[in-house]
Parts: C-alpha cells; sequence; structure tokens
C-alpha cells in the first residue's frame, strides 16, 4: 500500500526531519539556516566565498575581462598562444571554499560535494548558451588507471555525467583515453607542463567524435594545458567545434 502525504502534512514531517539531522553545510558542517542556505547546501559564509566568473570573457579560455580598459577580446596568454580547442568557460575562481570542495572532492572522496558543482555548472551553462549550442557529445579528462586505482573515481568523469544529462546530450567520454601516467600537474611550472601531457592522450573510438561538436568537462583551468591536448587529439581523431567547461580555474 502507498501512503501518500499531503502538503501541510510533509512540512511537518520535514520539520521535524530538520530539527533531529538539522541540514548542515557540505564544507563546514555548519547548520544552515535559510531556505535559501538549505538550497544551495552552503552556509553564507562559504557561499560568498564562491566568486563567479562573469562577462565579458576572452573568448579562448574564458578568463574574465571586466575592468580592462582596453577594448579586447583575448587575454595577454591567450594572444600569445594558438589552442585547440575554440573556447573554454569556468564558472567561478579555484579559491576559498570551492577550492577547498574541489580538494576533498578530488582527493579525499567527498561525493556528496558533486551536488554543489552540478548547481554551478546548471547555473552557467543556464546563463551562458554559446558554452553548450550546437554540442554533439560530452567528453570528460580521462585519469590513467594507475591513477584511477588510487583515486577510485575519476571526478571528470562525475562533472561529464551531470553536465550530459542537463544538456541532454551523449557522454563520449569512453572514446578517449590516458596512454601514459604522467606527473601532478600542480607540481610543475606553465611551460613543464604542456610537456607534462603531451602526447598522454589516444583518442580509442574516433567513430565516436568524427564530424561533431564536443564538450570537453574538467575540474580545474589552470594553464589550460591538459584541456589543450586533449582538444589536439580530438581534432586530429576529425572533431569539429572543441569547447570546453569547467568548474573552477586560476586567477
Amino acid at each position: 500500500m502507498t501512503i501518500t502525504l499531503g502538503s501541510r502534512t510533509r512540512e511537518c514531517w520535514d520539520g521535524l526531519l530538520d530539527l533531529v539531522y538539522p541540514p548542515l553545510c557540505v564544507l563546514c558542517d555548519n547548520k544552515l539556516v535559510s531556505a535559501g542556505e538549505r538550497a544551495t547546501r552552503l552556509c553564507a559564509a562559504c557561499s560568498r566565498q564562491i566568486k563567479k566568473i562573469r562577462p565579458p570573457y576572452c573568448v579562448m579560455c574564458g578568463r574574465s575581462l571586466q575592468g580592462h580598459t582596453e577594448n579586447v577580446d583575448r587575454c595577454w596568454e591567450c594572444c600569445a598562444r594558438r589552442c585547440h580547442y575554440d573556447r573554454s568557460w569556468s564558472c567561478a575562481l579555484y579559491e576559498g571554499a570551492l577550492r577547498e570542495a574541489i580538494h576533498r572532492f578530488k582527493y579525499s572522496g567527498k561525493v556528496s560535494l558533486l551536488d554543489l558543482f552540478s548547481d554551478l555548472l546548471e547555473d552557467f551553462l543556464a546563463e551562458n548558451s554559446g558554452v553548450h549550442s550546437g554540442m554533439d557529445a560530452v567528453i570528460a579528462v580521462p585519469l590513467h588507471g594507475i591513477k584511477l586505482r588510487e583515486r577510485e573515481f575519476n571526478q571528470a568523469q562525475a562533472l561529464a555525467a551531470v553536465v550530459a544529462k542537463q544538456l541532454r546530450i551523449i557522454d563520449a567520454s569512453r572514446c578517449i583515453r590516458r596512454s601514459r601516467p604522467t606527473r601532478a600537474q600542480n607540481e610543475l611550472d606553465r611551460n613543464q607542463r604542456f610537456k607534462n601531457v603531451r602526447g598522454a592522450f589516444a583518442v580509442a573510438d574516433p567513430r565516436l567524435v568524427n564530424g561533431k561538436n564536443v564538450l570537453i568537462v574538467d575540474d580545474l583551468y589552470t594553464t589550460g594545458a591538459t584541456l589543450d591536448e586533449c582538444g589536439r587529439v580530438l581534432r586530429a581523431a576529425g572533431a569539429q567545434r572543441i569547447h570546453c567547461i569547467t568548474v573552477a580555474r586560476g586567477a
């Protein structure tokens, strides 16, 4: 027998549950007081630390160009280099509470934080249709098998599944693999990062990307080296437009 609760009864039941098991901030474990805090799963203090990236964006890497006095459409870094992807965007700056959240998600396996990243991605994609307009497939940046066994999950794959569901397009992550292990990028300087990932990826099934527009998903954009190398091999396999999105990026 199925019991259906009326709205009044459900409100009372939810209120009782909040008293016994008060909802907590996913980052600092403080009690969530307001309806807004419960909706975002963040307390007001942690929420204030997340600084969303606002337009105008660099037309290549997605860095915010707010505050630039010159009428430019690219940041200085993108003026000095050629990218193998067409455009990249990021939701927020990699600092404060978001930096801590990504670190816990990535290295401590706190998968409950996926809801926070899902909300950030959903809001950004809703406000920036150019990210996903005409995209045919979502592709996660792959981990090498050694690192995957260490972490037990690929954070980029979890994010890609979220984006694919939100956009209602296929997740073609299996088409690309990491062909050799690499050093952790956070141990290297800018030039070393590009050298570190050169030749580290291979397309396992070109049929999934040949002639397609693809959206690469990762957790963090720092120099763009990893996304650029993924873009290079996907382009060589026949991908047409290549866009990228990450939850966060360095300043």
